[in-house]
């Protein structure tokens, strides 16, 4: 799991290190230009809609790196759960979570 600090620091107080952003308009207009800024310059772009953080374009390398981190994040879960007991069996096949959960 992510330290506390990091967690604190970047979602509680809304901190998104040294990100640039733009508007949706200044997207719509600068299509192009703001996806070679993050494809070739390795810049990570927030998009803003009505002056509050919407959506981030990233590199993909990026997005690999935080779904390895998550990857990592669920591992140390799962092991910690399974050497608390809180695991009391190989679970439910998917497709029956979904029936009784929903997607």
């Amino acid at each position: 799991m992510a330290p506390k600090w990091d967690y604190v620091k970047r979602v509680k107080k809304g901190d998104l290190g040294d990100a640039k952003s733009v508007t949706a308009k200044e997207l719509r207009t600068n299509l192009a230009e703001v996806l070679n800024r993050v494809g070739r310059g390795g810049e990570q772009i927030l998009v803003k809609r009505h002056g509050k953080p919407f959506v981030a374009i990233v590199a993909t390398y990026d997005l690999q790196a935080c779904q390895a981190l998550e990857d990592y994040s669920d591992v140390k879960e799962w092991e910690r759960m399974e050497a608390s007991g809180e695991l009391d069996g190989p679970g439910i096949p998917l497709n029956e979570f979904v029936k009784k959960h929903g997607p």
